[in-house]
């Protein structure tokens, strides 16, 4: 097996409760990760105190101001030397075996640009019941080639996040456009963006035995569910300019029309929820134009005459 280096990119915003975890679960990797940068996205209290003198081996880059998770990963990116790269959120525990797992595949196939762990749901905040029951296995691996891996997560998209995704630094780079590799402008869903472009490029292999432990925050997740969706409609959109670049197929890019339609349609509906009729009609309107459609056109209608009064659950909220 060749020398190489794993590179950990933790972007970090008010995690105080949360990243000593992170990073203890981090150094306590059977195969330890050769540089770590934390990117404090100008929290409230600097990572720097936060952390003191705890982990010499952390490198810490403090942004001037608020930037979003995205650019976080960007300033991190920028720094990395690595073969290999982790993009870890600061509230995520990562099983021991994680980095020593995923490299090895990589590094016997490489051909493939990234490695995506399955992994445990907590929403109680307390890993250690996950953590003291599991029990590494011979890992289960699914090879995709990046048609059947885009497909498969196109279907899926709550199966790969970032915090157990190993990347590929060779293929990241080939997706950077203007410096970045996400997409700055995207305040949620940048990690669609950039995996849609990932299995558009390069096979992958998913490991379908649990590599750590994601924290889902319900209050979160649905604090603000128009943007999230908004922001969704725009990341497929973006996907589809790239359509060429990527070499995305007819049929995948129909799906992602698809998604965009599905997309601005529930975001039409929160707004209309929300007292925001016109808008609604707006937004709908010009989905219409561009990609007709009976649904669309339904709801546009339903939406207009005032007779939508559906509500939507999400995350045990409804809207």
């Amino acid at each position: 097996m060749t020398n190489f280096r794993i590179s950990v990119v933790v972007p970090a915003y008010n995690s105080d409760a949360t990243i000593c975890g992170t990073l203890d679960a981090l150094l306590g990797q059977n195969r330890a990760a050769d540089e770590i940068f934390v990117v404090d996205d100008f929290s409230e209290k600097p990572v720097s105190s936060l952390l003191g003198d705890r982990y010499p081996d952390v490198k810490i880059i403090r942004h001037e101001r608020n930037m979003g998770v995205q650019n976080a990963r960007n300033s991190g990116f920028a720094e990395v030397t690595g073969d290999y790269v982790l993009f870890l959120d600061a509230d995520d525990i990562l099983c021991p075996e994680f980095l020593d797992v995923a490299s090895r595949l990589l590094e016997k196939n490489p051909h493939c640009g990234g490695c995506f762990g399955r992994f445990y749901k907590c929403f109680a905040g307390d890993a250690g019941p996950f953590l003291r029951d599991h029990q590494p296995q011979e890992p289960e691996v699914e090879a995709f080639s990046h048609e059947g891996g885009l497909t498969f997560y196109l279907n899926h998209t709550g199966e790969f996040i970032p915090s157990f995704s190993l990347l590929r630094k060779s293929v990241l780079d080939g997706l950077v456009r203007d410096g970045h590799l996400f997409h700055p402008e995207l305040y949620n869903n940048q990690d669609f963006h950039l995996f849609v472009r990932v299995l558009a490029t390069a096979d992958v292999r998913y490991i379908k035995n649990p590599m750590g432990v994601y924290f889902l925050q319900p209050e979160s997740i649905s604090r603000n569910q128009e943007k999230a969706w908004s922001s969704r409609a725009v990341a497929v959109e973006s996907l589809i300019e790239l359509a060429s670049d990527l070499a995305l197929s007819k049929f995948h890019v129909a799906f992602l029309k698809k998604m965009r339609a599905i997309a601005v349609r529930r975001m039409a509906r929160l707004l209309s929820n929300a007292g925001k009729r016109k808008e609604a009609v707006k937004t709908l309107t010009k989905e219409l134009r561009r990609a007709p459609s009976l649904k669309t056109f339904v709801l546009l209608m339903l939406i207009g005459l005032g007779l939508h009064q559906k509500t939507l659950t999400y995350a045990g909220r409804e809207y």
